[in-house]
């Protein structure tokens, strides 16, 4: 029935013509009423967020408005002061135009400041993150600044806006206008200069490392708040996201070419420098504590409890994982930053940059050795060499490579590091012995959390602090005292003492020698000789710097290690001896490198701005020959002597003076270049004699082989000639002859290897002696004999206090006048150093037959 007027009026146009109109006039009103309330809506907002600025600048509004009106209060006083001190009142005018002045100046540096900031903005900050500008907008300098000048401008707007209405001049207020001025020009100029550094938005990164540092202050034990879960979850994702503004930072720094030199390797330092500080705070940090990024572990199916297990089965559900906390997040996110910069910098020659930045990353090594994360420390100079590895060590085609000496300089720092970190932690492991855990113990309160991790243990000992401390407390609360001696506690915490010094002696004594292996075998598969000599250089330097610092390391083992009480507790072992073992044959190792590697570099020019890589091997390699030679040591000789001989060959060669020298010029350079040969005869010289005194054949055959393959070549005759006129001209009785030094020095060593030789003493009664006389005996002061069967050795060890012979005088009796063509050679020695009449009238008086008959 409803339907019925509304079907015949639809009937009609009339109708729809006047629904047409009133469904218009409704859209109308709707829409007004839209408008209306959108409007409403953005009035409210717009209000709103002016209420919101007013509530961020009431405080600066109020402050400034109570200070003018406390002038203006305290004016008629002030005025009586100034007029009393012989100041004049200025005049109105004059008053007027100062304000107006004053509050123009603040106005004009407000917006001029502002369209600086627009202009960088534009030209740099216009593309970048939302977090890369937000730095921008925190920025406290700039920020600081336009807060005061804000201050000052409406401070003037205030006392002329007073003015204005009739009240007097404030007096007090000309002083602090001037004072203002100042602040607003002066401070304006370092202003405008401080934004030119802005187009640099490393120059931001400040606002990040501050907020890092703060995180993690507040998560050190006593921060606020600090074992609060919910703070630390918080603490976490604050600095989770500063270090994603830092990552965009960085690669927004990379890829720009004016800025991924010093801007990008000034980040990074601070970076490392960052850390070293972090390393040292993780300490006061619980290990369990939410700061650090969670990640989960799944246990093994048939490790865990039936009771989970059945669990999971009739569930179908996997095991719950456990929550494990990553101690090195903050490492591992930073890292690839310094990682990337060192490329950079490397591709693009900035050696300088290089260098430098190596010192902060050597600073950051150090410091982890120096807080006992040895294991962290080899980890970052392994991963440090492969970094670098792809750019400085690129495979060439030619034979040999001309290093640039920068690569050398980046090798001999990137090789120093291992160095560098043993004594890190050599230095500071002094102060961990059982004593000095006793002496923290025992300052430490067990009934509160916090001095655990104050006490100064590494963060190694934390895990057993968190599990003792509830337990101690417990006996604490339960018994009125601590029950468990202070031994009992500190015999726990040894253990984990021992367990830490076993990995980082682990790495001193056997990684590290993996570690300059692969580097040297790299540098030399690569075609790279003088990059592989400053390896070898700074490996050898390493295992003389673990020499000295060994007795301290086996020294706190030894101590951690003494007096175990508690039964059951398992220690971690060491076999301390076959650890150093490995060390010695890794030393052994390199020195046959270095007799090979000095052959190899006396093949190739050197230039004077490379060091003498060969000659300082040479030197090295002849030492370490004395000692095996001292220690019997046949393998070491047979690695060492060939190298060594063919080195001093070359040596003598390269030092050969040119013909145009003048002649005093021309003797002085041949005496330098024979030198390497009296090296060479004097060290054959003593294996002939150290062979007789170990009754070991093998070591003067090792030698005469190597020489005879020489000698037996057609040159033989003028071979031999040059060692003769070598020796000719050592025997100058004016001056001493070149490396004698060293010669000197070996025949000492020689000296007190015989001094220990067996010796009888002579019958007293002067006949006997006057009859041992007449027979050829010669007799010290001591009036003994030496008892060896060799006659070498006896003639040689007649007079230990005083050597007549050295190690050339026994090569030419025992080899060369062995000869055929070595007989009848003159070597200008006088008739008393003729070593082989002593020898001869040594075996015919027998004296070990004589002696023992007598």
């Amino acid at each position: 029935m409803r339907n019925t007027p509304f079907l015949f009026l639809a009937q009609t146009r009339l109708f729809w013509q006047v629904r047409r109109a009133f469904s218009r006039l409704a859209f109308i009103n709707y829409r007004m009423l839209f408008g209306i309330k959108s409007r409403i809506r953005e009035e409210s907002a717009t209000t709103k967020s002016l209420l919101s600025l007013l509530g961020l600048i009431r405080g600066q509004l109020v402050v400034v408005i109570i200070v003018a009106i406390v002038l203006q209060i305290t004016n008629l006083y002030f005025v009586s002061l100034f007029t009393g001190i012989g100041f004049t009142i200025p005049k109105e005018s004059y008053y007027g135009t100062l304000l107006t002045a004053f509050t123009s100046i603040g106005g004009i540096f407000i917006g001029f400041y502002y369209a600086a900031i627009s202009v960088v903005c534009s030209a740099i900050y216009a593309k970048v993150p939302n977090n890369i500008r937000d730095l921008l907008a925190q920025e406290r300098v700039g920020n600081a600044y336009m807060r005061l000048l804000a201050l000052l401008t409406f401070f003037g707007v205030c006392l002329l806006a007073f003015h204005i209405v009739g009240l007097e001049p404030v007096i007090l207020a000309m002083p602090l206008l001037i004072l203002g001025a100042g602040l607003m020009i002066i401070g304006f100029v370092q202003l405008g200069t401080r934004v030119f550094h802005l187009f640099d938005p490393t120059i931001l990164s400040g606002t990040i490392f501050e907020q890092l540092r703060q995180c993690c202050a507040q998560m050190q034990a006593g921060g606020y708040r600090w074992s609060d879960q919910s703070f630390q979850k918080h603490s976490h994702r604050v600095a989770q996201t500063t270090i994603d503004t830092l990552n965009t930072l960085s690669d927004i720094t990379a890829k720009e070419p004016h800025l991924n030199g010093r801007p990008f390797a000034g980040l990074c330092q601070n970076l490392l420098l960052f850390l070293c500080h972090y390393e040292t705070a993780k300490k006061s940090i619980p290990t369990g504590s939410l700061w650090y990024r969670q990640r989960y572990v799944h246990p093994d199916w048939y490790r865990t409890g039936d009771t989970e297990t059945s669990l999971a089965h009739e569930t179908a559900a996997i095991l719950r994982p456990e929550s494990v906390s990553d101690p090195r997040w903050i490492e591992s996110a930073i890292l690839p930053i310094v990682k990337g910069c060192l490329e950079i910098n490397i591709r693009n020659k900035r050696y300088a940059l290089v260098n430098e930045f190596l010192g902060y990353l050597d600073a950051y090594v150090q410091h982890l050795a120096k807080e006992q994360q040895v294991e962290s420390a080899f980890n970052l100079m392994r991963e440090t060499f492969s970094w670098c590895e792809r750019l400085i060590l690129r495979t060439e085609d030619q034979a040999l490579v001309e290093e640039p000496a920068e690569h050398m300089q980046i090798c001999e720092k990137l090789t120093t590091m291992p160095i560098n970190a043993l004594l890190a932690y050599a230095g500071a492991i002094k102060s961990y012995d059982r004593n000095a855990i006793l002496q923290r113990i025992r300052h430490i309160r067990w009934k509160s959390e916090k001095p655990i991790y104050r006490a100064g243990f590494g963060r190694h000992v934390l895990t057993q602090l968190e599990w003792l401390r509830p337990r101690l407390e417990f006996e604490e609360r339960v018994e009125g005292c601590i029950v468990s001696p202070p031994w009992y506690v500190g015999e726990l915490i040894a253990q984990k003492e021992v367990e830490n010094l076993r990995t980082a002696m682990i790495y001193f004594y056997a990684k590290v020698g993996k570690f300059y292996k692969h580097w040297i075998e790299t540098a030399l598969s690569s075609q790279h000789p003088w990059l592989a000599a400053v390896m070898m250089l700074r490996e050898s330097e390493y295992w003389n710097k673990l020499d000295s610092h060994s007795n301290t390391l086996n020294q706190l083992w030894n101590d951690l290690n003494s007096d175990r009480r508690i039964e059951g507790l398992p220690w971690s072992s060491l076999n301390t001896d076959e650890l150093a073992k490995k060390g010695d044959q890794r030393e052994k190792e390199l020195l046959k490198l270095m007799a090979n590697e000095n052959v190899l570099l006396s093949l190739i020019p050197r230039a004077e701005a490379y060091p003498d890589f060969a000659g300082q091997f040479l030197h090295t390699v002849g030492e370490a020959l004395l000692d095996a030679l001292c220690e019997n040591d046949y393998d070491m000789v047979d690695m060492l002597f060939k190298g060594y001989f063919c080195g001093n060959q070359l040596k003598c060669e390269q030092l050969r003076p040119q013909e145009n020298m003048p002649p005093w010029q021309l003797v002085s350079n041949v005496k330098i270049a024979v030198a390497p040969l009296l090296d060479l005869m004097d060290l054959s010289g003593y294996a002939y004699l150290l062979s007789d005194y170990h009754n070991a054949p093998r070591l003067k055959e090792t030698i005469a082989k190597v020489w005879d393959e020489y000698l037996d070549q057609d040159s033989a005759q003028s071979q031999l000639q040059l060692l003769a006129a070598a020796i000719s001209l050592s025997e100058s009785p004016f001056e001493i002859a070149h490396r004698s030094r060293y010669r000197t020095a070996w025949k000492r060593i020689i000296q007190q290897q015989l001094s220990d030789l067996e010796r009888q003493e002579v019958p007293e009664d002067l006949e006997s002696q006057a009859s041992l006389r007449g027979q050829g005996f010669i007799f010290v002061e001591s009036e003994t004999i030496v008892l060896h069967e060799s006659p070498l050795v006896r003639v040689f060890a007649e007079d230990h206090s005083s050597l007549i012979y050295d190690g050339i005088d026994i090569f030419l009796a025992q080899y060369i006048r062995q000869r055929e063509d070595g007989r009848d050679l003159y070597f200008g020695r006088p008739e008393y150093r003729d070593i082989e009449e002593a020898i001869r009238r040594e075996e015919s008086h027998n004296v070990m037959g004589e002696h023992y008959e007598r």
